[in-house]
């Protein structure tokens, strides 16, 4: 697999002037609401905070793991916008860069950004404030998991040359050091794997290594969104939007993959079966080779495989600890829930790969 030169090559007209037509529609509709709503950099006071004078209404949205909260606001004209402060520190600046550099190479399938702070502002006083696209439902239903599927596939052939600023590494470690702590933790991975009635034999540990190992030599780097869960997915009157690209970085496909096909998350269930992980993959590859990326399908699907019983497992940990965990943010209930889908993901991934 690799890299195409100008994925406009790529794309057909049609393709290229509804993206536009969409693009500018936008443009005018934010412009109109902007017309009265002018110098947006009021609204938040010099702190970093939103300007209480300003604002008539507001509702918080949820809260970022340094405390700080999103939320949808409401100004004197009566437009609503969101705003965004800094809610994890390890990411700052990336999605301001990703709205400067990136997305302007991708079809309007994220929220428009009205303002940031200036970047000579502290990071704890740093800010965006987006168009407000009103209620978004996360329900993944195979429609729009199908339709991100397409255009994940289509960012994954951008060519990456022009932003090696972006990181090798998200938020979460790198697949081979989830198989490093995987084998370093052994006996404790086999428990895990005796209480959901599964073996790893040495054979398999090291099909699995080699997989994994293959693929990240064999795969190129691509631009990775980072954090593709049910979460970040939502359709708004027909149109897919795909948020918080702040996690964005390079790496190799199956990291976004993963995240959009089988990465759990306690607040966003949803299930996942063999089918339905079959027609997805069809679609991503469909689409790779449509844009002139050719991929050997059967390595593909044993390179996920082993990915996914990796990334599972390491989860599955993850998922323990917070279980033990009696500050864990997370209640109890939604914490089992997400076990348990991990661990049908990794039931299905191993029963696939030993198929092969």
């Amino acid at each position: 697999m690799k890299s195409m030169e100008n994925i406009e090559d790529a794309w057909n007209f049609e393709d290229m002037r509804k993206m536009d037509d969409t693009r500018d529609m936008q443009k005018m509709n934010h412009m109109e609401n902007l017309a009265n709503d002018m110098f947006p950099e009021r609204w938040v006071t010099p702190e970093g905070i939103l300007d209480e004078q300003q604002v008539i209404a507001r509702q918080i949205l949820y809260r970022g793991l340094n405390g700080r909260h999103v939320e949808r606001f409401t100004v004197q004209s009566g437009q609503s916008y969101i705003f965004k402060p800094l809610t994890n520190p390890a990411q700052y600046g990336r999605e301001r860069w990703m709205y400067e550099h990136v997305m302007p190479h991708l079809p309007p399938v994220y929220p428009q950004l009205i303002a940031t702070s200036d970047q000579a502002e502290a990071p704890e006083q740093s800010w965006m404030i987006y168009e407000d696209m009103g209620q978004l439902e996360h329900y993944l239903c195979e429609s729009t998991m199908l339709n991100a599927t397409a255009h994940m596939a289509a960012w994954h052939v951008l060519p990456v040359a022009t932003w090696q600023e972006l990181p090798r590494v998200g938020h979460k470690p790198p697949i081979r050091d989830m198989l490093d702590e995987l084998q370093q933790h052994q006996s404790a991975t086999d428990e895990l794997l005796r209480q959901l009635h599964l073996t790893l034999s040495a054979a398999d540990r090291d099909r699995l290594t080699m997989l994994i190992l293959t693929a990240e030599d064999e795969l190129p780097l691509v631009l990775c969104h980072g954090d593709l869960h049910p979460g970040n997915l939502a359709e708004v009157e027909g149109r897919l939007v795909i948020l918080d690209w702040e996690h964005a970085h390079l790496n190799t496909p199956l990291w976004d993959v993963y995240h959009l096909l089988d990465l759990s998350h306690p607040l966003f269930p949803r299930t996942m079966t063999p089918g339905l992980r079959a027609r997805v993959m069809k679609v991503y590859l469909d689409k790779l080779e449509s844009l002139g990326v050719q991929v050997d399908r059967d390595s593909f699907a044993k390179w996920y495989d082993a990915y996914a019983i990796i990334f599972s497992l390491w989860m599955l940990r993850l998922i323990d600890g917070d279980l033990r965990n009696p500050d864990c943010v997370w209640p109890q209930e939604q914490l089992r829930n997400q076990w348990h889908e991990t661990a049908t993901t990794l039931e299905q991934c191993m029963e696939h790969l030993n198929g092969y």
